[in-house]
């Protein structure tokens, strides 16, 4: 029982480790101070796995002592992937500006979300640090049909693995499109999050109202208030991606969240006010516990106001379940799809569903392909 607990222990501890070298505050203890031995080679799978390698490099690099203390071959690939992930950015960053200045021309204003916020000046801390997926982007003033035509029209395309592009007339969002220059993808909102208690609870339409312009060299792009950036960052990673039910949390997101708490003017937030609107939607507790994994994790207490009652805990310990016992994740998976097929075969409007989704699978595959694989199949 011992051995089991020490092994479960030695596996948490590089997360525990990461988030407080990744600290944006300065709360947690600093583990280089602690005289501890730390295994490297585990807090690199960590940060790697967990997309903040480069951020951990931007981290520790800043100080020499610190730095000094990490391993070399650790070093080495930390250095690079810092490197490789800052000339990234800077693709991004001049496929962003096209894509705005593009928009901008047809008199559609940009509003950015999520990782593009972070490409632009002073808004994010090491902004070659922090990895960036695709680029997420609602519209200030005009619909998105309306400005996936005006990027059409000037070489934009439908990304090449959207097999069904039907898919995506009730999603938050349009099929990604792809850059001229092949290597950007831009997902362009029709709504924040995913329709349901999420979309209901950030509206885009209230999301546009409190927006703010920022000047970015001259070219005008309108970026979500404080509010609403805390709020979007917990409901895609706690409701949309289902780390709530599932306690499988991304630690981009948490650091994320942990950076935008200690923002100028997140300490006025009314995090009570703001539950007890999440709580008529069924989100509170949803909420409750990213704020209670980021106190585990970074220190931060919780909002004066805000309590972690028995479900948001419970989600908090799957959270460390996981990273704990690795290999339950597996059947906990295979479970979840179980029950979810009992749950569909019990719906009778799944059938038709499937049956139509399957038959745009086959058209567009068929489109992409020219014909050659019905003639193989036939």
């Amino acid at each position: 029982m011992t051995a089991g607990r020490d092994l479960r222990a030695a596996r948490a501890q590089p997360w525990r480790d990461v988030a407080a070298l990744l600290d944006p505050a300065g709360r947690c203890a600093d583990p280089l101070a602690t005289g501890r031995p730390l295994d490297w080679y585990a807090i690199y799978a960590v940060a790697a796995a967990n997309w903040v390698a480069p951020t951990l490099y931007a981290e520790l690099a800043r100080s020499p002592q610190r730095w000094h203390a990490v391993p070399a071959d650790v070093q080495q690939a930390l250095a690079e992937l810092h490197r490789l992930n800052e000339s990234r950015n800077a693709r991004l960053r001049e496929a962003l500006r096209r894509t705005v200045q593009c928009l901008a021309a047809a008199g559609i204003e940009a509003l950015l979300l999520k990782g593009a916020i972070a490409l632009l000046p002073g808004q994010y801390p090491n902004a070659g640090a922090r990895i960036v997926g695709d680029l997420d982007i609602a519209l200030q003033n005009a619909d998105v049909e309306r400005a996936a035509e005006v990027l059409m029209e000037a070489g934009y395309r439908v990304a090449d693995d959207v097999d069904d592009p039907w898919f995506y007339d009730h999603l938050h969002h349009l099929p990604p499109l792809v850059d001229p220059s092949g290597q950007v993808c831009i997902e362009l909102h029709r709504e924040v999050l995913v329709p349901g208690a999420s979309a209901r609870a950030l509206p885009l339409a209230v999301m546009r109202q409190d927006a703010q312009p920022f000047d970015w060299d001259g070219l005008r792009v309108w970026l979500p208030a404080l509010p609403h950036r805390l709020l979007h960052n917990i409901l895609h990673d706690a409701v949309q991606d289902g780390a709530y039910r599932s306690g499988y949390r991304s630690l981009r997101q948490l650091l994320e969240l942990a950076r935008l708490r200690e923002e100028p003017g997140a300490a006025a937030l009314d995090w009570a006010a703001l539950l007890v609107h999440l709580e008529k939607l069924g989100l509170g507790a949803a909420t409750t516990a990213q704020l209670e994994v980021s106190r585990q994790l970074f220190a931060q207490a919780l909002p004066p106001g805000v309590h972690a009652g028995r479900a948001a805990t419970g989600s908090a310990q799957r959270f460390w379940l996981w990273i704990e016992r690795p290999g339950l994740w597996p059947y906990y998976k295979a479970a979840r799809r179980v029950r979810q097929l009992a749950r569909n075969a019990c719906t009778p409007l799944w059938y038709p569903a499937k049956w139509r989704q399957l038959g745009r699978i086959w058209t567009a595959a068929r489109k992409r392909d020219g014909g050659a694989l019905g003639k193989l199949v036939g």
